[in-house]
């Protein structure tokens, strides 16, 4: 159990996720399947928003907590996107998905106090110079991707304000935490958490959440494509493994900063080239 501090400065017990049982399994199985095909389709059909509704539903008949977890979060980034196309863009495609299911959390006291993974965890010298490690390889990786495969950032550009240069430090720190915050809460918070409760904490929903990191990217992140995908995965896997060593999201999250500081600069060196 975790001990942290609750209201009035007094402490309190956090149980470890329960087990899912095999409907809450089979339920998480489905919800990774859909936000899968739906992370990697051009277009959100009827029926994945159908599908996605019932597996809250079931998830609630069933009373399965983890399962609800992240059956109400795949039902807000599935349907709002459908019902809305412009939430499907970013920074809306996690923002307002996590902005509905933390409401919910809020609402239900049974999801808020199965909610064990937003703690900060463990920041010792192994950890930090873990989370560097990643930062630098990520880094790299992303600037290779860059220039071996010079990409279509149209899209990326296209989010880039038109701002003085003195105000891009600032841009691009807001950018780099902002933008880590909503994918390490999703992917190493919600459906890490979710996962575990269902494989158990080994290899499977590691693997698991960092397929469904690397599905986000394949249409529009950065990087994109077959290759984005498989970069993202691998950082996923990293960033997951991270979030486990530490016991907690700070680190993945420091080192996610890091990575897209990185993500900023490659942007806003096209930028000023295009400008010079």
């Amino acid at each position: 159990m975790t001990e942290v501090l609750g209201r009035k400065g007094h402490f309190r017990l956090i149980r470890p996720p329960v087990r899912s049982a095999r409907a809450g399994s089979g339920i998480l199985l489905l919800c990774v399947v859909l936000l899968s095909s739906v992370s990697l389709s051009e277009r959100i059909t009827a029926w994945a928003v159908l599908a996605s509704l019932l597996l809250v539903v079931t998830s609630i008949v069933t009373r399965e907590l983890q399962a609800l977890h992240l059956s109400c979060f795949s039902v807000f980034f599935v349907t709002l996107p459908y019902l809305l196309p412009l939430l499907r863009t970013w920074p809306y495609l996690l923002l307002v998905p996590l902005f509905c299911y933390a409401a919910v959390v809020l609402a239900v006291p049974a999801l808020r106090t199965s909610l064990g993974w937003l703690r900060p965890g463990r920041v010792t010298g192994t950890i930090v110079l873990f989370a560097l490690t990643i930062a630098v390889m990520s880094g790299i990786a992303l600037y290779a991707w860059y220039r071996v495969l010079t990409p279509d950032l149209t899209i990326h550009l296209g989010h880039f304000p038109d701002m003085p240069v003195w105000l891009f430090p600032l841009a691009g720190l807001g950018f780099s935490l902002g933008n880590a915050a909503l994918e390490e809460l999703a992917y190493r918070g919600v459906i890490m958490q979710a996962l575990d409760s269902a494989a158990g904490p080994g290899l499977v929903s590691l693997v698991a959440q960092a397929w469904l990191f690397g599905a986000l990217h394949y249409r529009q992140g950065f990087p994109n494509g077959a290759a984005g995908l498989a970069i993202a995965v691998v950082y996923g896997i990293m960033l997951g493994a991270l979030r486990r060593q530490s016991k907690g999201m700070l680190a993945p999250w420091m080192a996610h900063v890091v990575t897209d500081v990185v993500i900023f600069i490659i942007l806003a060196g096209i930028v000023l080239k295009k400008a010079g």
